[in-house]
């Protein structure tokens, strides 16, 4: 009876140590998958934060081009105002004493063009060279920095098996039962219809400096008898916009429309270019519907306006509504800048986005470091048919875990509209998961 009761006794002491040791794995097993798909989150979440620097990167740049075509446009018209080519005083008479101030005010910034393109190519550098590495760095680092994170986890539970100390025994050991990261996440190039490029002009759209500048002023009183409902114009034009190309181009004009009559052509109007600008990419093309002329005349002292227009373009001079005349000289003397458009970009893959990012792990810890009697244990090991022989030194306790990333907005859309999953808000969480029957019956597979 004795002896039954020791044998009892050192069962119910093995059996103990075996259940303490696999709820002890388990809990270490489930914190680190839940660390494995936090580093997940971050990764993705700083893909998302990537993306959104591009998209600020890109408005900058949007910027830059405006201040650029400005500039050059207050230095022509500082130009044309000193030859009094139209006089300031009669574009004040005309069109308002404010017209005639803003005329007189225009004024050129020394060198504004040359640090606006070398602030433009580090906006540049940046997007393609800065941040496409960081973006290429976090797709190809995180298998591994999470398996550093979980086994880093898993350390942390049983300090007892980290070297050192002279009581350094054997520590548990990580199998990846399933992984759905591979393919989860791909590289795009900007598109016109998804992506990055609707985001860019979304995000354009906000700020009033890069709408339209268009505005016309007409003279109060009737000029020519001949067309009594028409007037002198001073047309203002301004845009800016993202190319087909991906570059980002923008171009500001002003002219006064004199109304002129003559016999040949009837009323007409003639254009003074009073200032003109644009920045563009180094081959960018104009943009589309845009009205001029390759090698415009310097002046008309030689020949007359219509019927140099009437032979060699076709403009509309009688009921227009644009520079074409401010457009030639513009893009005669375009600043044309070095840059490689729109960059790519990371988003989830198209069939993943309704997919959590997923991953199951086998933990697995060898029956000697164990503290049973016939392993790691303070206790001697019976023998014979009293022997302990559950586990053994070459046995093990093995559990399985799994845990996801997954993306949810903190708070629902105004709209009530569900939102797939994307690389362009920093929404990505984590959470543990349910392990499948397939992945418990490859956990307990040997290795």
């Amino acid at each position: 009876m004795a002896a039954m009761a020791a044998a009892s006794l050192v069962v119910l002491y093995n059996l103990g140590q075996t259940v303490e040791s696999r709820a002890r794995l388990t809990h270490a097993a489930d914190a680190a998958a839940y660390s494995g798909a936090l580093e997940q989150a971050r990764a993705l979440n700083a893909l998302a934060y990537v993306n959104r620097t591009q998209i600020a990167h890109q408005v900058a740049m949007a910027h830059l081009v405006t201040l650029a075509a400005s500039a050059q446009y207050a230095r022509t018209m500082r130009a044309q105002r000193n030859r009094g080519n139209p006089p300031a005083g009669l574009i004040a008479m005309l069109f308002g004493p404010d017209m005639g101030l803003a005329y007189q005010a225009a004024r050129a910034v020394p060198d504004a063009e040359q640090r606006l393109a070398a602030a433009f190519e580090q906006h540049d550098r940046i997007v393609h060279q800065v941040l496409e590495a960081a973006a290429g760095s976090a797709v190809a680092e995180l298998a591994g920095s999470r398996e550093r994170i979980m086994r880093k986890v898993l350390s942390a539970n049983f300090p007892e098996t980290a070297p050192g100390g002279g009581g350094w025994r054997q520590g548990p050991t990580l199998r990846l039962l399933s992984d759905g990261w591979p393919g989860y996440v791909e590289r795009s190039l900007a598109t016109r219809k998804a992506g990055l490029r609707p985001a860019v002009e979304q995000a354009s759209d906000r700020y009033a400096f890069l709408d339209s500048r268009s505005a016309t002023r007409r003279n109060a009183w009737m000029v020519n008898p001949r067309c009594p409902l028409h007037r002198h114009e001073l047309r203002r034009r301004g845009s800016t916009w993202l190319g087909p190309d991906g570059r980002w181009g923008a171009l500001d004009t002003q002219s006064y429309h004199a109304l002129r009559s003559n016999r040949w052509v009837g009323c007409y109007y003639r254009e003074y270019a009073m200032g003109w600008g644009t920045a563009q990419g180094e081959k960018s093309r104009a943009p589309e519907g845009l009205e001029y002329v390759e090698e415009p005349p310097l002046d008309f002292s030689q020949q007359d306006f219509w019927r140099w227009v009437e032979q060699s373009t076709s403009w509309d001079i009688f009921s227009g509504a644009t520079n074409p005349m401010a457009n030639s000289y513009a893009m005669a003397g375009a600043q044309r800048w070095p840059g490689r458009g729109l960059p790519a970009y990371r988003e989830v893959a198209l069939a993943r986005h309704r997919d959590p990012l997923r991953f199951a792990v086998a933990v697995r810890l060898a029956g000697a470091a164990l503290k049973t009697t016939d392993a790691d244990g303070p206790i001697a090991a019976p023998t014979g048919r009293f022997g302990y022989a559950a586990l053994g030194r070459a046995g093990g306790v093995t559990v399985a875990s799994a845990a996801e990333t997954y993306f949810v907005r903190p708070e629902r859309r105004s709209d009530g509209r569900a939102e797939l999953a994307t690389l362009f808000r920093p929404y990505w969480q984590a959470r543990l998961s349910a392990v499948t029957p397939q992945e418990a019956a490859q956990a307990r597979e040997a290795p």
